[in-house]
């Protein structure tokens, strides 16, 4: 599978929304009007004088419905709109509505510790950055779920049940599954589903307040027969509309289980393709079916989200699920099953906290290889490179050499050692600036880090970034918007920043930005290459001066003249300015999944226009993917030793 493409899909899929969305807009209203007028003809009928029965029997009645298409139209769609704008805060919005709690990074709950191990790993492998973790500690049954409107602010919650009843192998299974989601771009969808389903629904969820609201009533023995009348016409008005608004919430389920069932089966494949094992997310979903509470949820708040889940949030099927049934699920993981269900008991996991593949007191198991010259340029994106393996190791030699943080603090000072100036007078001249900003500590502290990390891969600091967001989410705004303003100051001390340097920062201000809501998610404008010929340039003009090779853009001009039909302007490198090069990241990162591919592979051709691609240039790649907003895998594979 191709993220790109299934990106793509996805974004088709979400235009579509706004059609089924509409469809049952109207449903609710006409079922509305036809419930008024019924109701009219009954009034008409009891002689209350309110209507005269020739015009009660009138089923074509325009100032009824000039009353109930707006009033019910735009209290659902006004619904819709309120949701979505505060769905816009991220993953976290979506938990925090499930009665979630986010887990702190440096937690020693040793189940907590296993989940943060497993998420940090496959964010590693992926190219990902951390998602932030949550759990339902109220939430017995087995379930999980990712959400967010982008990687950078996206969150992967889980159940108690499932934290404390699922084995180390069954949890990256699921966690597999649910950076598919993420990746394929079926997270960024059903967020905006959730947003529209809210809609629906919220005509129902008012009925219901109304109903519950009467729990707590008691009707006085003072003129007993008065308030019981108040208090039965309240009832029956709350039951009244509960039923109507039941309407939405039909329409709300048939697009639900129109928009995920089919895609629960390709996260299933994706997350045995990312873990290599299928036994895991396949006992996962046997423990699901053998357990009396399988995977329901209590919340409140799961009407609108049930398609969110990793497995179905409750009993209701006849067609209205929102997931396939868990035994074609697991047959099509394992065709050869017997039937049998797992017994959902209580994990231990005293000797199961680290990862499968690196012993954290020795050497590791497995090493890495960086890309070959052979590299396809055209799997970048594809499925089968993501290796947990990779996160793991990768993750092994960074707590070995003790690189790492404990404290939101900690992760603030190692990344500014990380975006130091090399050497000589601008590396003076970045210390005396993070002196003059953080006191002479901090200073000392990432001057230190700087000397450590200099020698380290070009992918390990990659993962340093991804790894560190859940940290830097804890910052405030303005907090954040000055760590921001101090890393450009560092890297631009000495006058002349390497373009990985700047592609870092890039990536880390991308993270932070939209990680924290300071800007919004970049909406989609380009959706063709040709449109982005003076962006494509800059690019392109900046990856062949990193490269060194008078004939670097040759083949990436071929390729981009035979896909657009246009003449690639070849720039200067003095007209490929780091601030060019910023404006053009930010117009790409309004382009669509497609267009996105389409550039990245035209970087890659540029890099490997000496027949070779060098762990450096292979990276850089990588983190111009990032800051895009389209990452990819590491360049790497395991060799086994």
């Amino acid at each position: 599978m191709n993220f790109f493409q299934a990106q793509e899909r996805a974004r088709i899929t979400s235009r579509w929304l706004v059609v089924w969305f509409a469809l049952a807009l109207t449903g609710v209203v006409a079922a509305l009007y036809a419930v008024a007028v019924i109701a009219k003809s009954w009034l008409a009928g009891r002689n209350y004088g309110l209507y005269d029965a020739p015009a009660a029997t009138d089923w074509l009645d325009p100032t009824l419905a000039a009353y109930i298409g707006p009033m019910a139209g735009g209290l659902i769609i006004l619904g819709s709109l309120y949701k979505l704008s505060q769905l816009a805060g991220g993953g976290s919005v979506v938990a925090r509505d499930l009665g979630g709690r986010a887990v702190d990074p440096s937690t020693t709950d040793l189940l907590e510790r296993r989940l943060l191990n497993v998420i940090e790993e496959m964010s590693i492998a992926s190219g990902l950055p951390a998602p932030e973790a949550w759990i339902l500690d109220g939430e017995d049954g087995i379930n999980a779920f990712a959400a967010g409107t982008d990687p950078t602010n996206a969150v992967i919650g889980i159940t108690r049940g499932c934290l404390e009843r699922l084995s180390r192998d069954e949890l990256q299974g699921v966690v597999a599954h649910e950076f598919s989601h993420i990746l394929n771009g079926d997270m960024k969808l059903n967020m905006r589903l959730t947003g529209w389903i809210f809609g629906l629904v919220m005509i129902a969820m008012l009925g219901r307040m109304l109903l519950h609201s009467m729990r707590f009533v008691r009707v006085s023995n003072d003129n007993n027969s008065k308030s019981a009348g108040v208090v039965l016409l309240i009832v029956v008005a709350g039951a009244a509309v509960w039923l109507i608004g039941s309407v939405g919430s039909v329409f709300a389920r048939l697009i639900q289980a129109a928009v995920s069932r089919q895609r629960e089966y390709l996260a299933d494949a994706s997350a045995v393709q990312f873990t290599r094992n299928s036994s895991g997310i396949a006992d996962a979903l046997k423990k699901i079916g053998g357990f009396a509470g399988q995977g329901t949820i209590q919340s409140s708040g799961a009407a609108e989200a049930r398609h969110l889940f990793f497995a179905s949030s409750d009993f209701l099927k006849f067609g209205f699920a929102t997931h396939p049934p868990l035994e074609l699920r697991i047959r099509a993981l394992e065709p050869r099953w017997d039937g049998q269900l797992l017994k959902a008991e209580r994990e231990t996991v005293q000797s199961s906290l680290q990862g499968p593949v690196s012993n954290l007191t020795g050497a590791p198991v497995a090493q890495l290889s960086p890309a070959s010259a052979s590299f396809a340029l055209d799997s970048l994106a594809e499925s089968s490179r993501l290796d947990p393996q990779v996160g793991s190791i990768i993750k092994g030699n960074l707590q070995r050499a003790n690189v790492g943080f404990r404290s939101k603090d900690e992760a603030k000072v190692l990344l500014h050692g990380l975006l130091l100036a090399q050497e000589g007078d601008g590396q003076d001249r970045a210390l005396a600036i993070l002196t003059d900003t953080a006191g002479t500590e901090t200073a000392a502290a990432a001057n230190e880090w700087h000397h450590q990390l200099t020698g380290r891969r070009a992918a390990e600091k990659l993962a340093l970034l991804d790894l560190s967001l859940p940290w830097l989410r804890r910052m405030s705004h303005a907090e954040a918007r000055a760590f921001l303003q101090l890393n450009r100051a560092l890297i631009e001390a000495d006058g002349e920043v390497c373009l990985f340097e700047f592609m870092l920062e890039r990536v880390l201000d991308r993270h932070v930005a939209v990680g924290l809501g300071l800007r919004p998610v970049a909406r989609m404008r380009f959706r063709e290459l040709a449109g982005l010929s003076r962006e494509t340039a800059i690019l392109l003009g900046a990856f062949a001066d990193h490269s060194g090779v008078r004939t670097a853009l040759d083949a990436a001009a071929a390729e981009f003249l035979e896909h657009t039909g246009m003449e690639l302007e070849r720039l200067e490198p003095a007209d490929c300015t780091l601030d060019l090069v910023a404006t053009a990241l930010g117009r790409f990162e309004m382009s669509t999944p497609l267009v996105k591919a389409r550039i990245l592979r035209l970087c890659g051709l540029v890099a490997m226009s000496d027949g070779v691609l060098k762990d450096g240039e292979a990276e850089l790649l990588r983190a111009a993917a990032d800051a895009i907003g389209a990452p990819i895998p590491p360049l790497a594979h395991v060799l086994q030793g």
